[in-house]
């Protein structure tokens, strides 16, 4: 489970929100797929919070926004059943995928030809945007190659010189590591060694022994799933102070909270963001703090940045749909294209095919709290 905590991130609250003379009754429908005991920490809320929010905002317009989830239970081919259903439904204004990579790229395909708006707050393989020509699709994160140019970018600003990559064989973890790769030259540092994350796992003594004779002095992990901390783990019990890094895959708030083995061993991790925060007022800093305390004494938990990634995946949808009184999906779309979206905390754009642009990268250093401390490339 990749998820980002943080503290007293700024978010502007109040949006400017320009006034909506729409026919009456105009609803902007939005279905939210996934399986719920995948989400996030926060993103369900989030995701409430902003139909909350919109409809007070836009109470005089006669507009309305509703989300309506749908669960696929962790299953593709349900995921696959739910994309056909919800292409055919000409009420829905458009759709917001799942985390599954495998079903958001069916679900690119599919709801492009049905000119559906398709909006994805996690990461989608590179391929589903480099490879085609999608007008109706867009991503709000980072691609697997610019996370591993950030991490390539972040390893070049420490004292570690030579670097071992690992990744998974999946396609999204093999991009990263090419985007790392790709950039190690440029940014003054050598690749010493490149391995599979499942003969890491395996053959850990031989592959370790293998990096002390090559001098390797910093790692990169681009794990599947959770067997990322088991190899970092034992990287740190033979050399504590090799540096480490990796994507948000290593960003459970959860484990750390119930491992503080696992907190120590995460104290100096380097990892990149999947999307980037930008800086707001103190004004603001207090309006967080306020956002924070009232989802703390409703969930008991800390306020987590996907709340904000799902808040903004509703209101950039129905925003550009109601200040420009247009519920077409092609229209929303290419103002989508045009004009990016502003949001809270985040500023979107898009290129061509719907792939995140930002000029911003950052990466986080985490604490011995747990928490990270942000960094931004350049400064």
């Amino acid at each position: 489970m990749k998820t980002k905590r943080f503290a007293l991130i700024p978010i502007l609250i109040s949006l400017v929100l320009c006034g909506c003379a729409v026919q009456k009754n105009q609803t902007v429908k939005i279905a939210v797929m996934g399986n719920p005991a995948d989400f996030y920490p926060g993103y369900k809320e989030g995701i409430e919070r902003a139909v909350e929010d919109l409809n007070g905002e836009y109470a005089d317009s006669g507009c309305i926004v509703e989300c309506e989830f749908y669960s696929d239970n962790g299953s593709y081919e349900e995921g696959a059943a739910i994309i056909d259903t919800l292409a055919e439904d000409k009420s829905v204004t458009a759709v917001i995928g799942t985390k599954d990579m495998d079903i958001n790229k069916t679900a690119a395909h599919v709801f492009n030809e049905t000119d559906k708006l398709f909006v994805v707050p996690y990461f989608l393989y590179d391929s589903v945007y480099e490879n085609n020509h999608y007008a109706t699709v867009f991503s709000m994160c980072n691609s697997a190659g610019t996370v591993g140019e950030i991490l390539c970018s972040a390893a070049s600003d420490t004292n570690a010189k030579r670097w071992a990559v690992c990744a998974a064989e999946s396609e999204f973890e093999r991009m990263e590591m090419n985007g790392f790769l790709k950039y190690s030259m440029a940014e003054g540092i050598t690749v010493a060694d490149c391995a599979d994350m499942s003969m890491l796992v395996s053959q850990f003594d031989d592959i370790y022994k293998l990096w002390e004779i090559l001098g390797v002095e910093g790692v990169v992990i681009f794990p599947g799933s959770n067997e990322g901390f088991d190899v970092l783990k034992n990287i740190k019990q033979r050399n504590p102070n090799i540096i480490c890094a990796g994507d948000t895959a290593f960003d459970n708030s959860v484990m750390m909270e119930n491992d503080s083995g696992l907190q120590e061993v995460m104290t100096g991790f380097i990892m990149a963001d999947e999307f980037a925060m930008r800086d707001e007022t103190e004004e603001n800093r207090r309006l967080i703090v306020d956002m924070a305390e009232e989802y703390k004494q409703k969930t008991g938990n800390e306020l987590d940045t996907w709340y904000i990634q799902a808040y903004n995946a509703v209101r950039m949808i129905a925003d550009t749909a109601i200040q420009n009184k247009t519920f077409n999906c092609e229209d929303i779309a290419r103002l989508l294209h045009e004009n990016g979206y502003s949001g809270l905390c985040q500023d979107f754009k898009f290129n061509e095919n719907g792939a995140q642009v930002t000029d911003i990268w950052k990466y986080n250093i985490f604490n011995e709290n747990g928490y990270t401390d942000e960094h931004i490339l350049g400064d």
